[in-house]
């Protein structure tokens, strides 16, 4: 018994000597910054004009891209927030495939996909990337737009803006 005390008497000593020898009120130099190592995109064109950027970093099974859509602002003509409104409907399924059961696949998979005013957005594991990438396409493809669909995404988006109203910033 005595030499357990012993020892954990010992151990609380060390443990303050330890402690005492760093000088706290100095701040601590950096280490060396890390390297990054961003590698050159690779470029390719299609022959329907589309340029595509390809950056590979193969550390995890994953897969992200990116759809960028050069259109300018004044597209939308006077009403404002009609790029918006179309995007939020491009995500309630498509002519071959319903909302329900588009949603449940990329659900299943583990995949996100967003469409914005300029363009998409999709991240998935890189095994349903295909699948994924036909999803998306479709929905660009052969949209569903919905009459009932349309008027719940315009709810929402009023409903958001008198939210915002009383919000300061």
């Amino acid at each position: 018994m005595k030499k357990y005390f012993y020892l954990l008497i010992a151990s609380f000593l060390i443990t303050n000597l330890a402690n005492a020898q760093i000088d706290r009120s100095k701040q601590p130099k950096p280490g060396p910054a890390p390297t990054v190592h961003l590698t050159s995109p690779s470029t390719i064109h299609l022959d329907n004009g589309l340029k595509v950027l390809i950056v590979e970093n193969h550390k995890l099974p994953t897969v992200r891209m990116q759809l960028l859509i050069d259109n300018p602002l004044h597209t939308s003509g006077e009403k404002a927030g009609v790029g918006s409104l179309f995007a939020s409907m491009l995500s309630n399924g498509t002519t071959t495939i319903s909302k329900s059961d588009f949603n449940e696949e990329i659900d299943y998979m583990g995949a996100t996909i967003f469409f914005s005013s300029e363009g998409g957005y999709v991240q998935t594991l890189s095994e349903f990337f295909p699948r994924t990438v036909e999803l998306m396409a479709d929905a660009i493809k052969n949209p569903l737009f919905d009459a009932g669909e349309f008027e719940k995404e315009k709810d929402k988006m009023i409903e958001n803006l008198k939210g915002n109203e009383k919000n300061v910033s």
